[in-house]
């Protein structure tokens, strides 16, 4: 079984996808820190120009297909091959920090901006295309925890259109999305109920 756990930054995936990997027998998948393009200075993600963000979610892209194949017997992917890119897209449209009620769609763009996102456009069809016959399943987890306080790589906003974004790509691709809520038990619990998800033997 493949499965693939979406959902913003801060919604527990990392979490969830940790604690099923040892409960299902299935390797858990992710990409790299974003961080670091090369042929430049070290720096964070939130740092980069647009060339230099777009380079970060080819490699990610990367680095998730290929690390995919490796397991015939299937994976739990921290993210899917759709993350990055609809990261890079939102970033690219509304910035890091937007205050409702900018919306991907309607966001003034420069453009310098404009032509880096039908770059993104172009290159997330790769990603699109993968999702459609690299997955089994998807699971969405949603916002449900506030980021936490202080430092924050991105905005409350941010979250919430990533999180639009993501499920109206996967319902245009015609891959439904199971969303699972509540304390990680109650995910875990709600994953190993889906059609399809088997636990782990456990010896005697």
């Amino acid at each position: 079984m493949r499965i693939a756990f979406v959902g913003a930054y801060g919604n527990g995936k990392t979490t969830l996808t940790t604690e099923l990997s040892e409960r299902l027998g299935l390797p858990r998948v992710h990409g790299s820190a974003m961080r670091d393009p090369a042929g430049g200075a070290r720096k964070a993600l939130e740092e980069t120009n647009e060339p230099e963000l777009i380079q970060l979610a080819v490699r990610r892209f990367m680095e998730r297909a290929v690390d995919e194949a490796r397991f015939e017997d299937g994976f739990l992917s921290d993210g899917s091959v759709l993350h990055e890119w609809v990261y890079t897209k939102v970033r690219l449209a509304v910035g890091r920090h937007p205050e409702p009620p900018t919306t991907v769609a309607d966001a003034a763009r420069s453009t310098r901006t404009e032509t880096y996102e039908e770059v993104v456009d172009q290159l997330s069809l790769l990603a699109q295309e993968h999702a459609r016959v690299g997955y089994d399943l998807f699971v969405h987890c949603p916002v449900e925890v506030p980021l936490p306080a202080g430092h924050s790589p991105i905005s409350e906003h941010f979250r919430v259109l990533s999180d639009r974004l993501m499920l109206e790509t996967l319902e245009r691709l015609s891959l439904p999305a199971h969303i699972v809520t509540g304390t990680v038990e109650e995910r875990i619990e709600q994953v190993l109920k889906l059609p399809g998800v088997t636990p782990a033997l456990v010896g005697p």
